[in-house]
């Protein structure tokens, strides 16, 4: 049974920008670096990987050339964020002009929740959603 991502790897095309983009913006801090790759902290969970050391990372990759986007499989990567920081969120990332597009995700599906999509330094879309509260009776 799955626990957890343990984590995502993206490709860049300059480690150190990247880095200070998911630091500064994203609120990630640096688990380990090495030559070619750097992991980023998302968070602690709970899972055995965790308790050995193991957070939730984001892995950034030296990809030393570009890749072309049409050949690709990777769509977009989600992280999720309370709603009461949700509205300040969005307005800061908007505010810097990098906003994509919002959605809201209605009561059909699982979940109740509202998003932001916009683009990292390289182009990859990053989400992040927050749950919506319970309706009141």
């Amino acid at each position: 049974m799955i626990l957890g991502i343990a984590e995502v790897a993206l490709r860049v095309s300059d480690l150190d920008r990247a880095t200070r983009f998911y630091c500064d913006m994203l609120g990630f801090s640096v688990h380990l670096t090495e030559p070619q790759v750097v992991f980023l902290e998302v968070c602690q969970n709970g899972t055995p990987l965790a308790k050995m050391g193991h957070p939730q990372l984001l892995a950034l990759f030296n990809r030393g050339q570009a890749i072309d986007p049409l050949v690709t499989t990777f769509d977009h990567i989600a992280f999720e964020i309370s709603d009461d920081r949700y509205d300040a969120e969005l307005a800061r990332f908007d505010g810097l002009g990098m906003v994509i597009r919002e959605r809201t995700w209605p009561d059909s599906l699982l979940w109740r929740g509202r998003s932001f999509f916009f683009r990292d330094p390289d182009g990859n879309v990053v989400e992040l959603i927050a749950a919506l509260p319970e309706a009141k009776a």
